[in-house]
């Protein structure tokens, strides 16, 4: 009996051992590795992978309503339902990366509109224009008399003779007219692939997508926009120049109160008392002039930038400048590579702002300095306006073919706000989708990426205005449209710069390896071999137990 329950206590004690090795094992394994991993996973919200891939590889389809008004007597409803199928025919465009829809309506003139005729085409277009105007809507006057180019006004219309013409002439200028200057498609396609970045060559074609001028010299789509208006006078004791800057401001606000809503205008002023340009300029001894080339342009900009001053903004930053020469380098002029002068007297540097030139008379011998000298903010402000808007891309195409009506006053016509919010549109879009299918294609090869809860918040947010956007567009509502693409810009390129993205960025994989091997190893081995041993000697209690 004693030999018996001495063999049977060695046996319990090593089942004791047993049980104790698989419970450790059992916490090591089941518990102690599954909650590491789970404490130690870079957290990742999940994003919408596949919608971003689509909206980058979608059409995008804008609308524009077109209203042929016939004022020809001589054309009857039957020729109108001819020019009708002539011009949904030929504005028609096959479906690509990006294409136009027009909705054409084709009518004869009322009787109220008819009285207004014999006017010129300036008041014409004054009285054919109706107050509630819609956007992205273009009216087309066929007038029976002579004109020497078409015409095209400061509100949605555009003026085509029809005297002593066919209708298919009459189509053909009005199919190049719309699509040339009023919408531009061209330059649309082209800002649409390029912000995309749609530049590979298919099957084997070479394509040219390489930036145009406008969109080289105009500064990116922005909330908001810093300006500076500077006067630089080298020798303020000589000239004390009256410079109003509040007044010629003024010049500015018909396109703030046009713009407002899409886009904000900041504007500061500064006087700069500064010795004069570094680069000296060259003389001409028979006229008593002074002049710039093209070629010294670029070497008067930084000198002045300089002393600029700068303040902390995240806003494109626009610089006009002022500039009245000293008097040993009077009088100043800007000449052209042939030697001739620049009716400006001004030049505009690519997205940075532009130099004007102001010449003043030398005082007498007899006046006391300084000399006051009041300036022409008239003449300052047409030169910078006229910068302003090549720099904003809200510009007309000029045309030896057609006569386009100067707004004046307004600074901007309709139809050119309309073509500003289209091309912002669209370089909106292309940059947003690139922008997220870039984080994406990002976040999907770096795994140790955090992307935390906001991230996934901004890229919803821009998904769904991408997505509004492009139904606004196909709706012809331009306006509605213009603001949903601004909104998904904005917050695309949130998500793709947020500085949490870059917290586990540069952590590589071997250095967990030299982080977790030290930790887990020394508990690894006992566990795993205090298991063998376990599982070894049940095996052979089993055996035992079949020999018997």
């Amino acid at each position: 009996m004693k030999q018996s329950e001495e063999k049977q206590k060695p046996v319990t004690q090593t089942w004791t051992q047993i049980y104790a090795a698989l419970g450790v094992g059992f916490v090591y394994i089941v518990i102690g590795l599954p909650l590491w991993w789970k404490t130690t996973e870079v957290y990742r919200v999940s994003l919408p992978y596949s919608d971003i891939e689509d909206l980058y590889q979608a059409k995008l389809k804008y609308t524009v309503d077109l209203e042929v008004i016939n004022f020809d007597v001589q054309i009857t409803d039957v020729d109108l339902t001819s020019l009708s199928g002539l011009l949904t025919s030929h504005l028609a465009s096959k479906e690509s990366d990006i294409y136009s829809k027009y909705r054409v309506n084709v009518r004869q003139c009322t009787k109220d509109e008819q009285v207004h005729e014999k006017l010129e085409l300036p008041g014409l277009d004054e009285k054919l224009h109706v107050e509630d105007e819609k956007q992205n809507r273009y009216e087309i006057y066929l007038l029976p008399k002579k004109l020497t180019k078409p015409y095209i006004g400061t509100h949605h219309a555009l003026y085509l003779s029809t005297k002593g013409r066919e209708l298919s002439s009459v189509s053909d200028d009005i199919v190049r007219l719309v699509k040339e200057h009023l919408v531009r498609e061209s330059v649309l396609t082209k800002t649409y692939q390029a912000t995309k970045g749609q530049n590979q060559a298919k099957k084997g074609q070479k394509i040219n997508q390489q930036p145009d001028k406008e969109s080289m010299r105009a500064v990116k789509s922005n909330d908001e926009y810093d300006i500076t208006f500077s006067l630089v006078n080298p020798q303020p004791d000589i000239l004390d120049i009256q410079w109003d800057i509040e007044h010629g401001v003024s010049y500015l606000d018909p396109l703030i109160l046009k713009i407002e809503q899409y886009a904000k205008l900041n504007i500061k002023s500064q006087v700069m008392y500064y010795t004069g340009l570094l680069r000296r300029p060259k003389s001409d001894e028979k006229k008593g002039e002074f002049y710039y080339d093209m070629d010294d342009l670029p070497h008067t900009i930084n000198p002045l930038e300089v002393k600029l001053g700068s303040h902390a903004s995240n806003n494109p930053t626009l610089n006009f400048l002022t500039y009245v020469p000293s008097r040993n380098q009077h009088p100043l002029y800007i000449c052209q590579r042939k030697g001739v002068k620049v009716e400006s007297n001004s030049f505009l540097s690519p997205r940075w702002g532009g130099i004007f030139i102001y010449n003043v008379p030398s005082p007498g011998a007899n006046d006391t300095l300084p000399v006051p000298v009041s300036m022409d903010m008239k003449s300052v402000m047409e030169v910078f306006i006229t910068q302003l808007k090549l720099l904003l891309n809200i510009q007309s195409v000029s045309a030896d073919t057609v006569d386009i009506a100067d707004p004046q006053n307004k600074i901007i016509s309709e139809w050119e706000l309309d073509n500003w919010l289209r091309y912002r549109c669209i370089e909106n879009l292309g940059t947003s989708a690139s922008t997220l299918r870039s984080l994406a294609q990002l976040l999907g090869k770096i795994r140790n990426m955090v992307i935390q809860d906001h991230i996934g918040k901004l890229v919803e947010e821009a998904v769904s205005a991408i997505k509004a956007s492009h139904n606004y567009l196909a709706q012809g509502k331009l306006d509605k449209a213009f603001l949903k693409s601004k909104q998904a810009f904005k917050a695309s390129e949130t998500a793709f710069f947020d500085p949490s993205l870059l917290e586990l960025l540069y952590f590589p994989e071997d250095q967990k390896f030299a982080i977790y091997i030290p930790l887990f190893l020394p508990i690894s081995l006992p566990v795993i071999a205090s298991l063998y041993k376990a599982f070894k000697w049940i095996k052979s209690q089993k055996a035992k137990v079949k020999q018997e």
